[in-house]
């Protein structure tokens, strides 16, 4: 008796502190890749295409298979030194959401980084 009351409870605390855990590791995971790209598109020139590239390098170590990234203000070679740039990089938290307890589906996680222009 006292398995059958307690059991369930126990189950959905194990799947639901793993669950937890797993969008933790992908707000981490944006963290990481919005600093990188960030760290790219502040330097001299015109860097979109490395930036956007170095964020997908991050993800897809982390097994973060879709995702967003908007940098604002758009930055061209011609943007001043010393403006704000923000990466902003978004991911649903399906992507790493697994077993049968899934208390973050349909949401989204977003992390942004802002750094000067150099």
């Amino acid at each position: 008796m006292e398995a059958a009351v307690s059991l369930p409870l126990l189950v959905i605390l194990v799947f639901g502190s793993i669950e937890i855990a797993n969008a933790i590791f992908l707000k981490q995971s944006l963290n990481m890749a919005a600093y990188e790209a960030a760290k790219v598109i502040t330097g001299p020139g015109d860097n979109n295409t490395l930036a956007a590239t170095r964020c997908a390098e991050v993800l897809s170590v982390r097994k973060v298979t879709s995702h967003a990234m908007t940098i604002s203000p758009a930055v061209t070679a011609a943007t001043a030194r010393g403006t704000q740039i923000t990466v902003t990089v978004t991911a649903s938290s399906s992507n790493l959401s697994y077993g049968p307890v899934r208390f973050m589906a349909g949401r989204t996680i977003r992390s942004a980084v802002t750094m000067v222009r150099l």
